[in-house]
């Protein structure tokens, strides 16, 4: 393992024996006097360096206010291991990039007391590149770590940007971390990368605090703040869902592209009391694929804690709406208020549309601002549906059956 950590001993032993006999010569000699304490430089570590293979222990520089600088993109070979307090900066478009098939360890161990800083030379957003990782060792931590003013658009073709990126397989634990002034996205962990757990963080400050899709979600909840970013909200990719899955309350809204589960195995989707989820336009949430696994869709509010999904734009039939192809008796929708949603061209254009077989309990929903009916109902095959305390706001018309026609009673 490289060790970094300079050994000051020698050091204070030869200024200690100059000061004594210094003190025995003329008062013209000059006196050798310790550097003062705190101004001892950084290391800088070049590519050169991270070249070895091996594993990396970065330790505390004694009397160093930054105790490394990285001085290039350097590719890890090995386990990470950097100890709490330590301080890095790197250098304009410098970075770390876990990209060998080994899955070596990343343990960065900070504590409340002292941090681990990453952060650029100067500060500015996007100045140093971040952090692009694959390795999917169970055992990687970032804890009580502070990645700031990274984020840029990363070479190679890949769509990789952020601060901080998950790609191929990641694993990572982020408990305790900041990410702050990131250029385009704090946190990027891309659909094909692996488990994603966030515990008491914070992301603020940058471009976008995180963008991921669908299924690395479930651990985006109310234990961490998100707000204070130049866009508020979470970004959700429409890549199929490989999991159960739950929209938690968090203080900004989700920002969707629309879903589905993938063709694996039955999903649960669970949406909690006072979900906002903003809607791409023409985009829509469809609860079945190819196969029917009798999904389950739990998407129950509280009269104080609505559930709202609505448009980014307050326009009517801005994006399609819910789709539910289950006969699962556990489907419910309740305290929701639904906005901006079905198709602007061509039948059923429901907000909520029931495909074949389905089973859906529903009550105190509000269609607000949809564009012809709240939903529709496929005839065609036998369905369920149970109903109570729908409200229609700037809504035409309640029920219209596949192709379109007004259906009074269900």
């Amino acid at each position: 393992m490289k060790n970094l950590q300079l050994n000051f001993k020698p050091l204070m032993l030869l200024l200690l024996v100059g000061f004594i006999f210094g003190s025995c010569s003329s008062e013209d000699d000059s006196i050798t006097e310790e550097p003062p304490q705190g101004n001892n430089p950084a290391i800088v570590l070049d590519c050169d360096y991270f070249s070895q293979s091996g594993n990396i222990h970065l330790e505390n520089v004694p009397g160093a206010p930054v105790d490394y600088i990285i001085s290039c993109d350097a590719k890890i070979k090995g386990d990470l291991l950097i100890d709490a307090g330590v301080i890095i900066e790197f250098e304009r478009n410098a970075g770390l990039i876990f990209t060998d098939d080994a899955n070596y360890k990343i343990e960065m161990n900070g504590t409340s007391a002292k941090p681990i800083i990453l952060t650029g030379v100067e500060k500015d957003k996007g100045y140093w590149r971040g952090l692009l990782m694959t390795s999917d060792n169970p055992s990687n931590i970032m804890k009580h770590v502070t990645v700031e003013f990274a984020g840029q658009v990363r070479p190679g073709g890949w769509g990789y940007k952020g601060a901080v990126i998950g790609s191929w397989g990641a694993i990572m634990t982020f408990d305790s971390c900041t990410i702050q002034d990131g250029q385009e996205i704090g946190l990027h962990w891309v659909h094909y990368a692996a488990d994603l757990y966030i515990n008491n963080s914070v992301f603020t400050r940058n471009d976008v605090p995180i963008v991921t899709d669908a299924s690395h979600i479930n651990s985006i909840d109310e234990t961490s703040t998100y707000q204070g970013n130049v866009n508020d909200y979470v970004r959700i990719g429409g890549n199929d869902v490989d999991k159960d899955i739950t929209f938690h309350n968090i203080d900004i809204p989700f920002y969707c592209d629309g879903f589905k589960p993938n063709n694996a195995a039955k999903r649960t989707f669970t949406f909690k009391p006072g979900v906002t989820l903003l809607m791409v336009a023409g985009s829509q949430i469809r609860f079945n694929n190819a196969f029917s696994y009798q999904h389950e869709t739990i998407m129950v509010g509280t009269a104080e804690d609505r559930i709202t999904i609505k448009g980014k734009e307050d326009v009517p039939g801005y994006w399609k709406g819910l789709v539910i192809e289950s006969d699962s008796p556990l489907n419910e929708i309740a305290f929701l208020d639904i906005s901006d949603a079905g198709q602007t061209v061509g039948d059923p254009n429901g907000a909520i549309k029931l495909e074949s077989s389905a089973f859906l309990k529903i009550r105190d929903v509000n269609f607000i601002n949809c564009f012809e009916y709240a939903m529709s109902l496929n005839y065609y095959y036998p369905f369920h549906l149970e109903y109570s305390n729908l409200t229609l706001d700037n809504t035409p018309l309640m029920f219209s059956d596949w192709n379109g026609a007004e259906v009074t009673t269900p």
